[in-house]
């Protein structure tokens, strides 16, 4: 069953890569703006606002506004944890490091590039960082710890914020892909002493985030949730999607583009899952 998902994950990816719109192009290209961390700035040629540009044709200017390791959290922290992968699925909780620094992605160039830029739709995709220990259980969220109540005011801030810039773009909201430890002998929520890798949250990601972004979205009034955590297939996404457990590799992030792609500009996608 994993060996198909995966199939059907690549066959995405090379549509991202192969496929463009038809039709002419518009006389002003729609600006889209890709917000988020890791996921979204990674990726070689094969992020996933390249395969979204390379899908949505050259009507649209898709722009990569990701900046790897950081938060929505505005005081969120930076920790790198230990890496997972699969030739080291089950990583120990004791080996995390202790978490320091401010990585918050507001402030960060990209998102000065956002306000800047005159976006036509802006999506946002953050939260994976926010789930570190330190972060969502942390001073930096608030309490009660655990709830994600500070999370919750940035990221309605965040999306008044961009909502309110002169080209008043539309803004989406993009529940970030799931996240699972690989090790075998635990399962994909870890326990006690195996942590996912960068000891993010199980709970937070796969549990509380997929209930808590879409009330954050109706609240602040966003133009739409985009369900990447179930495009992937929620905590069944196959062991062979993501390089850790975490970072998709191409063919999952063919699946984010075309998700993306269908809920931004459903006219202009052709191709696989249309």
């Amino acid at each position: 069953r994993e060996r198909a998902q995966f199939s059907n994950m690549t066959t995405l990816a090379l549509a991202a890569a192969l496929t463009w719109a038809a039709g002419p192009s518009p006389q002003t290209p729609i600006r889209v703006s890709c917000v988020g961390d890791s996921i979204t700035s990674e990726g070689f040629n094969m992020t996933y606002s390249l395969q979204l540009q390379r899908l949505l044709g050259d009507g649209y200017i898709v722009t990569n506004q990701g900046v790897s390791g950081h938060t929505m959290l505005n005081t969120g922290l930076c920790a790198s944890g230990t890496a997972g992968s699969w030739r080291r699925p089950c990583l120990q909780t004791a080996s995390n490091p202790q978490c320091s620094g401010n990585c918050s992605y507001w402030g960060t160039a990209p998102f000065v590039n956002v306000t800047q830029s005159n976006p036509d739709i802006i999506t946002i995709m953050l939260g994976t960082n926010d789930a570190k220990w330190c972060n969502w259980y942390g001073a930096p969220n608030g309490l009660p710890s655990g709830n994600g109540t500070q999370f919750g005011n940035d990221y309605v801030k965040m999306i008044t914020l961009f909502k309110a810039l002169p080209s008043r773009p539309k803004v989406y909201v993009v529940l970030p892909p799931p996240a699972v430890s690989q090790c075998k002998a635990t399962g994909p929520a870890g326990n006690a002493s195996i942590c996912l890798a960068y000891n993010m949250s199980y709970h937070a990601i796969n549990v509380i985030y997929p209930v808590l972004q879409r009330k954050i979205a109706a609240v602040a009034g966003a133009d739409g949730v985009i369900d990447v955590w179930t495009a992937l297939n929620g905590t069944n996404i196959s062991t062979h999607a993501t390089m850790d457990g975490i970072h998709p590799y191409p063919p999952a992030l063919g699946v984010i583009a075309h998700t993306i792609a269908k809920a931004i500009a459903p006219t202009a996608v052709t191709g696989v899952g249309k």
